[in-house]
């Protein structure tokens, strides 16, 4: 096959059939904004609030335009091959419309064969954003395909990415050529036959040879067949090595290839990764007993993940949008993103359903990496129609993603979308967005199991706060979890302040000291008003767990590490809440802006938050681990905590001796000694309590640290606070009116 790519002018216009004002050099892939950013020499749009310099562009037509000029030899045909455009478009050649789409995530293919031989004009013509309703936030999304993130979210400014934003080529191939390659497999109950049914579709008459090759490239199964157009073959896999994901096995891959042959000799290939596991969620350990009394209908959900044939904890965290423009989600960034996951001990990352469809080499190296992935749809937060315009559009996206997605081993869970069955988006099961949902993943993707949004009965959103000045006069989160009943945790946050340095890279020094609701970068940035007036930088929690705080880079400081200490302790008491707890994941992993403050764990584009590091620890497969009802604590009290051993590996931990010793003011003490039984595979053991009193004028932090005898991979060092009861704030120090 040959490619040819093209250059690519950029003009709008305020309406469809109007010539575009002006005309500037476009970058496919890319995004109209930044095209006119950089034609137009604007400052950074994730500087300050930058991002606002774009809002004019939503309500325009946009063209792109370029030459078609292309020559065919005998035998030849040409199609243009359009990765994805957002969002509404028509393509034209010579002014005469070829192709007229909707959908962000619907590759297409044009055949183009007649065309060859003279210069053409190539137009693709993009329509305004669609709004379906006058209310400026994401109730705009709710009857389009558009990830709604880019309406604007608490941690996501207004922002809704125009323009090509995958590749357009021009593809010249055999006139016997393979157009798709498509595949679906089924292993049997005992996991050691699988049959794997490969369909592809060719240009004209050919025969097909698909075979499937193993990771040294042996060729495991083959089969020839004849083709006019359409033609499928079933590959039987005696023993198949099986897909696991990391801590619980390895992560065979193998190749599907599908040859188009002419008298023997290959004319063009198709290929894709297949992993081959079996994935069901299944009822949590207790939870068929729920609810207890007459009339009995539903328990809550299942949501222990199964991957064949073992039970796993699920801890990891919430995906969104890497960037606020998709094509610079590249293999490389995702590559360094996925690694860092993967090195926090996490196992699962939930895409969340207001945002992207990742490009393929997050599927790719989840794969290998051995991160499952739970993906949603595009709906979130909002009541989607049951109109017959809204509906094909998602049948169309979903059914392009359910294919290009179903034989990769990472997917393990679809879901409808994120909080669709509340009061704010008024949806249920009998909506025709998410009947329709269900039954292609069905059809489609059979094995893979489908919930209709998340969370439903059982599982837990929230919260997003450390402390809630607001919840029963004030309450630690960390309480209300030790005393919770969940069957997953699919969404929990502990917000903190990026980094003091990153801050100033997007907010000028006197912005940057100016620190308050009313600085309208702060807020640009999500720090005040993203969800409330106090989030996501929150200023109650210096007041309560410190008394207080300096200036900004003080506020920073403890803000940062109360962030830590909480992300680490939420993370551990819910992994010991197993088996009726089967998941853990953090809301969220990543961002696709800076932002002064989130809940996130990396900083955009790539930037590790001192958090990350506290659930890297907390998400060891084994630990000593230290079980608190609260963070902060007042002089003169007496500290108790117990001691846990958690081991998430299908292996026994063997009897071990825990040495516990506590820093406080400065001075390091040992406390004793707890002895641990044996420790089963996948559990977690409760070794014995501690305790010791605070000194009456302690103020500031105190530290707790566990050494395991003969395995120091286990230990674990916290922090906890201390305030003193009596005493005074300094007039240097500042509060808020609470």
């Amino acid at each position: 096959m040959r490619g040819m790519k093209f250059e690519w002018k950029l003009g709008w216009s305020q309406s469809a059939d109007s010539e575009p004002e002006e005309w500037i050099p476009a970058e496919v892939p890319g995004a109209v904004q930044l095209d006119y950013a950089r034609a137009k020499n604007l400052p950074d749009y994730w500087k300050a609030d930058n991002f606002r310099q774009f809002r004019w562009m939503e309500d325009y037509y946009f063209v792109y335009e370029t030459s078609l000029h292309f020559s065919l030899q005998a035998n030849e045909v040409a199609h243009l091959a359009f990765g994805g455009i957002s969002y509404q478009y028509i393509v034209l050649i010579d002014d005469a419309e070829v192709y007229r789409g909707e959908g962000m995530f619907s590759p297409f293919r044009i055949d183009v064969s007649p065309y060859a031989g003279q210069p053409h004009r190539l137009r693709v013509l993009i329509f305004p954003i669609p709004k379906a309703t006058n209310a400026e936030d994401r109730t705009q999304a709710q009857s389009s395909c558009i990830p709604p993130a880019g309406y604007s979210w608490d941690w996501h400014p207004r922002l809704v990415p125009v323009g090509l934003w995958e590749d357009c080529v021009l593809e010249i191939e055999d006139a016997c050529g393979i157009e798709t390659l498509e595949a679906h497999y089924a292993l049997n109950d005992a996991l050691d036959v699988c049959r794997l049914k490969a369909e592809a579709v060719t240009f004209g008459e050919a025969d097909v040879e698909f075979r499937l090759l193993d990771e040294t490239g042996a060729v495991v199964a083959a089969k020839t067949v004849f083709s006019a157009g359409k033609v499928a073959a079933v590959l039987r896999i005696e023993s198949p090595r099986l897909w696991y994901p990391v801590g619980y096995g390895e992560q065979p891959l193998y190749t599907l290839e599908a040859c188009a042959l002419r008298d023997g000799v290959v004319v063009s290939k198709r290929t894709r990764t297949v992993g081959f596991r079996r994935v069901k969620i299944l009822m949590n350990e207790g939870t068929w007993d729920e609810p207890r009394d007459f009339p009995k209908s539903r328990s809550v959900c299942p949501i222990t993940l199964q991957v064949n044939g073992i039970r796993i904890f699920a801890k990891g965290s919430n995906w969104v949008n890497g960037d606020i423009f998709p094509h610079r989600m590249t293999e490389d960034f995702y590559r360094e993103m996925l690694s860092l996951a993967r090195d926090a001990n996490m196992n699962i990352l939930r895409v969340w359903g207001g945002g992207f469809f990742n490009r393929d080499p997050f599927f790719e190296l989840c794969d290998q990496l051995g991160l499952l992935v739970w993906q949603e749809f595009t709906l979130a937060c909002n009541e989607y129609p049951d109109s017959d315009d809204y509906l094909s559009v998602l049948e169309q996206e979903a059914t392009l993603q359910i294919k290009r997605l179903r034989t990769h081993p990472c997917l393990c869970l679809w879901c409808g979308g994120n909080e669709l069955f509340n009061n704010w988006s008024r949806m249920t099961d009998q909506k025709h967005a998410l009947r329709l949902l269900n039954a292609l993943t069905y059809s489609l993707d059979r094995f893979t199991p489908f919930l209709p949004t998340s969370p439903v009965y059982g599982m837990a959103h929230g919260h997003y706060v450390n402390y809630d000045e607001d919840y029963n006069g004030g309450t630690e989160w960390i309480s209300v979890i030790t005393k919770a009943r969940q069957t997953a945790y699919t969404e929990f946050g502990c917000p903190g302040p990026s980094p003091a340095e990153y801050i100033k890279t997007f907010l000028p020094q006197s912005d940057y000291e100016d620190c308050n609701p009313e600085n309208p970068l702060w807020v640009a940035h999500h720090a005040f008003e993203a969800w409330g007036r106090e989030r996501w930088l929150r200023r109650p929690e210096a007041a309560y767990y410190f008394g207080g705080w300096c200036d900004t880079d003080d506020l920073i400081e403890k803000l940062t590490l109360i962030q830590c200490i909480s992300y680490k302790s939420m993370f551990e008491e819910m992994r010991r809440q197993w088996p009726y707890c089967s998941m853990a994941l953090n809301w969220c992993f990543n961002e696709p802006w800076p932002t002064a403050a989130n809940n996130s764990l990396i900083n955009w584009p790539a930037k590790p938050k001192p958090a990350y590091y506290a659930v890297k620890d907390a998400l060891r497969p084994q630990l000593a681990s230290l079980r608190v009802e609260r963070h902060l604590y007042w002089g003169g009290e007496n500290f108790s905590a117990e001691i846990h051993l958690i081991n998430d590996t299908l292996c026994a931990l063997d009897p071990v001796t825990i040495a516990v010793y506590y820093t406080l003011g400065g001075k390091r003490a040992y406390w004793g000694k707890v002895c641990a039984q044996t420790v089963a595979p996948q559990s977690s053991l409760f070794c014995g309590s501690i305790g010791f009193s605070l000194p009456d004028d302690l103020e500031g932090a105190f530290e707790i640290e566990l050494q395991v005898e003969k395995l120091p991979q286990l230990n674990s060092t916290y922090t906890y606070l201390c305030r003193t009861k009596h005493r005074g704030v300094s007039p240097q120090t500042r509060m808020l009116n609470l």
